[in-house]
């Protein structure tokens, strides 16, 4: 009878995977009901297919338009909006401050537990802790004192003959370039900071078809986080750079000497941290350079203000050192405003767990993730007179009764801010300062390429800058 039973109630393979298909329908379907009307995050506005699934962004991941698509999103929804079901993002400084700043008046500590940074720890750095992916604040405090040395005003004093000696090696095959030929500017700025960066990472070249890993890791990140490439330093070449004894002044020298300080760090930890900060050095670094020629060359009179400032203050590029430079208003200017129009990394890459917080009026429940989008908020009309124009003279000429006298610039962050503040923010400042100071000091550059490059139509985006040539020509001044 029971045999008789159960026969009758077997299915036959088509139904089977009929009510298969029927039962995760239904599931999906109760999800979607679920993230709408009931999740923490459900009362923060945003496109409802956003809030159902997160197709929206991973289609903006996808489509390499994500900059603009955020930004498009604030404009229609207002300063905080759900990018995903779990996800919100914000466009005010008041939650950029509480999102990475805890102080007394933050109710809890914003983890990275659960976020991107998190992730590439487990996967491209195996589990090994570095001061990016580290979820825990003590280890995180632990790995930051151990690094602290490298970044030191001694060591970047001592870091810069590196940067110039590489430096001047392209002036010279620069150089020997005629008028004639175009120039791809980001090519040779990328394989410079390439060899600077690994120069000053472990006082080694790095392998260079690696390189060109790095670069196709960083097309859209998540989709390629398994090829990162993981030996760009050769294991026996790393090995001989621990048991060096000489006092190079590279990274990873001060940091085996952070035990000096009491911090000691595993074989597995240096080699994460160190090539941790060839990658977090190499492309940000790269993309700052490419964005503040991109616009130089299409600004020829702030390109000859930029030209007589440094011409009338040195009298041969051997004088122009990362000292004198930090006194030069408007050079420094065209830094921090490419900086501020084009972050080279989003801010959805430096997003956060909410421990259940009031974050700009609104409360948002416990698990959730946040971020605080730079790329909208450094070029938001609430902050800046002409947000969307390149404008030098707003960071240096701001005085009362003046176009700038009202911009809010400490909104600026594109080194973040808090303690997870980006430690080698000045060594990049220097190597781009010099870079920029020496280049526009050396030669007369001008535009090329038949197609003019529009940078924030032209230019995928994803978690990073991708797919962009700066073409110029070139001649000896």
């Amino acid at each position: 009878m029971a045999l008789h039973i159960w026969n009758h109630l077997t299915l036959e393979p088509s139904e089977s995977a009929l009510l298969t298909v029927i039962l995760f329908g239904a599931a999906l379907v109760a999800l979607c009901i679920f993230n709408y009307y009931f999740h923490p995050a459900s009362h923060i506005p945003g496109p409802f297919i956003a809030a159902i699934s997160p197709f929206w962004l991973m289609r903006a991941v996808h489509r390499r338009h994500l900059n603009l698509d955020i930004q498009k999103l604030h404009s229609q929804y207002g300063p905080y909006v759900r990018i995903s079901p779990n996800e919100v993002s914000f466009a005010t400084v008041e939650a950029q401050n509480t999102i990475h700043n805890p102080g007394p008046a933050v109710q809890g500590y914003f983890s990275k537990s659960g976020t991107m940074e998190s992730m590439l720890g487990s996967v491209v750095w195996s589990g090994t802790d570095n001061v990016l992916t580290t979820t825990d604040k003590t280890a995180h405090k632990r790995l930051r004192n151990a690094l602290l040395p490298a970044f030191t005003s001694k060591a970047l004093f001592e870091q810069e003959s590196i940067q110039q000696k590489h430096l001047y090696e392209l002036i010279v095959k620069l150089g020997s370039i005629t008028s004639e030929e175009t120039v791809n500017l980001t090519e040779h700025l990328s394989k410079l900071i390439w060899d600077i960066v690994g120069d000053l990472s472990f006082g080694e070249p790095l392998v260079e078809n690696q390189r060109g890993g790095l670069v196709r890791f960083t097309v859209a990140l998540i989709p390629h986080v398994f090829r990162m490439p993981r030996d760009i330093l050769p294991a026996t070449a790393l090995r001989k750079c621990m048991d060096r004894q000489d006092k190079r002044a590279d990274f990873l020298t001060a940091i085996m000497n952070s035990k000096d300080n009491g911090v000691m760090l595993t074989d597995a930890e240096m080699k994460s941290n160190s090539s941790l900060l060839v990658m977090v050095g190499y492309d940000t670094t790269a993309t700052t350079l490419s964005a503040i020629f991109y616009y130089l060359l299409r600004d020829p009179i702030r390109m000859q203000m930029l030209q007589m400032e440094l011409r009338t203050r040195f009298l041969h590029q051997n004088d122009i050192t990362g000292s004198r430079l930090l006194s030069l208003p408007f050079l420094n200017g065209c830094i921090q405003e490419s900086l501020r129009l084009l972050p080279p990394a989003n801010g959805k890459g430096t997003n956060r767990t909410s421990p259940g917080a009031i974050i700009d009026g609104i409360y948002i429940p416990a698990g959730v993730n946040v971020s605080a989008d730079m790329y909208t908020i450094q070029r938001s009309p609430q902050y800046w007179a002409e947000p969307e124009e390149f404008r030098p003279e707003r960071w240096f000429d701001h005085g009362p009764g003046s176009t700038f006298e009202n911009d809010v610039r400490s909104c600026h962050r594109p080194f973040l801010l808090g303690p997870r503040v980006c430690l080698g923010r000045e060594v990049a400042m220097q190597s781009i300062r010099l870079i920029v100071a020496k280049l526009v000091f050396c030669f007369d550059l001008l535009p090329a390429g038949e197609k003019e490059l529009l940078w924030e139509k032209d230019v995928e985006s994803s978690y990073l800058w991708i797919h962009y040539e700066i073409l110029a020509k070139l001649s000896v001044a």
